[in-house]
């Protein structure tokens, strides 16, 4: 089924009349639907429950799938309980079984916007994109004022190759108050149409008001297109690690709540940690621990939510009991280190860090972690020597590591060294502002100020870190002076 943007209410504040009448025909139009399915007995048009293959799954969540299961077979007629089954598939990851469930409880409650809504996101998962549209016209139809539903309906439309209409899902997101995420959508329809010019309007001062190392990706997309190499390469090297343009969406936590099988529930607690909520993770995991108290993987996120919600002494309890458990698990070093830094236990951080190098001299991370100590204690030659080894096992910033060894060569005076480090640091990250101000500042005190001002100058174009750009330059003036 095609979307039928045409058939919903236009974005436009200024015939509410028109909307209101609009509206009240899509409502209408659902309300007989409702009616016929009643009429028809809806009962009988709706399979039984779809059950999986749940050989895979762990003892409690079979438990769980089966229970909600045989409730459903027991009320056939009830959305509430085809919903629930339907979402507990969808958050345990039975992606078919739940397109499935979706499209039965949608039948048994046609006005609900939560069964089309989930349902569309399975199928877009699954790239079959116009099932996906035709199940967002449905949810449209219930509730239009939706952002996630139009930037997905946006996005599928780019994928079909249907950008009137994209261009018109974007129009319908901003009215509902995504305006940013759909100026971007917009910018990347006009890149693909070879209208850069355009897309730089768009993109220029949006990224300015809502940067986003996705939208500098598009710049430097934009700018390469119009010749200006330059901007292209610094924009370029902004969005280097950029993930694509993402929104929130309220409506997924309703599904999360049936997470029910231990590595799900797992997974979910890592994300909620990762975005701050560590608190939340912990009732997520720790009714988990009696039934799994030496699993590392349990171990190591209960570790790490304490730690993170300050809740040291509960992280060192459950690491001690894990590194009982099993002795050989050197990562518990690596946590244990993390609380004992959080504790400013240096001691008893790098005894751990020390055992943890003891099990893999490769893991950069407790090399970097050692360069830092040394580094605050003023044991620099030692702090240079860990940096090394960090880059030379895989660092996973290697232009932080030359910035730092090129910071203590500068506080050192050794400016040829110093040179070579920041040097190192801007070929890496041609983006990296403070490094090449650093870079500008070692180049002038070793008299080589026509190179010092070169890189003060790529500096000043990237825009950021003004006052250390001001400080340089001053002192670049009076080096140059003699006034040193």
């Amino acid at each position: 089924m095609a979307m039928r943007l045409r058939m919903l209410p236009a974005a436009d504040n200024s015939k509410p009349r028109r909307r209101t009448a609009t509206r009240a025909t899509a409502l209408a139009r659902l309300a007989l639907w409702a009616a016929l399915v009643t009429a028809a007995g809806c009962h009988k048009r709706v399979d039984a429950p779809v059950m999986p293959d749940l050989t895979a799954a762990d003892e409690r969540l079979r438990a769980f799938l089966t229970r909600l299961h045989v409730g459903a077979v027991g009320a056939p007629e009830s959305a509430e309980l085809r919903g629930r089954l339907a979402m507990a598939y969808d958050a345990n990851d039975f992606d078919e079984a739940a397109i499935a469930a979706y499209a039965q409880t949608e039948a048994l409650d046609p006005t609900n916007f939560s069964w089309p809504y989930y349902r569309a996101l399975l199928l877009g998962k699954a790239g079959d994109f116009p099932q996906a549209l035709a199940a967002l016209d449905r949810a449209a139809a219930i509730d239009d004022t939706y952002v996630p539903l139009w930037l997905w309906c946006a996005e599928w439309l780019r994928e079909l190759g249907r950008m009137e209409e994209a261009n018109e899902a974007y129009d319908r997101a901003a009215a509902a108050g995504g305006d940013s995420l759909a100026q971007a959508g917009r910018a990347q329809i006009l890149l693909d149409a070879g209208q850069a010019a355009e897309a730089l309007a768009i993109l220029e001062p949006l990224n300015k008001e809502h940067p986003h190392p996705h939208q500098e990706r598009m710049l430097g997309q934009a700018y390469r297109m119009l010749g200006r190499a330059e901007d292209a390469r610094i924009a370029m090297a902004r969005g280097r690690d950029a993930a694509p343009l993402r929104w929130l969406d309220p409506r997924m936590d309703q599904r999360r709540q049936y997470i029910e099988g231990y590595s799900g529930r797992l997974r979910y607690a890592q994300e909620l940690v990762r975005g701050g909520r560590a608190q939340e993770a912990l009732r997520v995991i720790e009714p988990l621990r009696e039934e799994h108290a030496t699993d590392t993987a349990l171990v190591g996120t209960l570790a790490w939510a304490y730690n993170t919600n300050d809740q040291t002494d509960h992280a060192l309890e459950v690491l001690k009991a894990g590194l009982a458990a099993n002795p050989k698990h050197a990562r518990y070093h690596r946590h244990l280190a993390t609380v004992y830094r959080k504790r400013g236990d240096k001691k008893r951080q790098r005894h751990h860090l020390s055992l943890l190098l003891q099990a893999n001299l490769a893991d950069a991370w407790a090399h970097e972690e050692l360069a830092l100590l040394a580094t605050q204690e003023g044991r620099y030659d030692e702090a240079i020597a860990s940096y090394d080894a960090a880059l030379a096992y895989g660092a996973a910033s290697p232009a932080n590591m030359h910035h730092s060894v090129g910071l203590i060569e500068g506080a050192r005076e050794n400016w040829d060294a110093a040179i070579v480090r920041f040097q190192k640091v801007v070929a890496i990250d041609e983006a990296f502002t403070i490094g090449h101000i650093y870079l500008g500042r070692c180049l002038a005190e070793a008299g080589r100020f026509d190179e010092a001002r070169e890189r003060l100058a790529w500096a000043e174009r990237l825009g950021t870190h003004p006052t250390e750009l001001a400080d340089a330059r001053a002192r670049l003036r009076n080096i140059e002076n003699g006034l040193d």
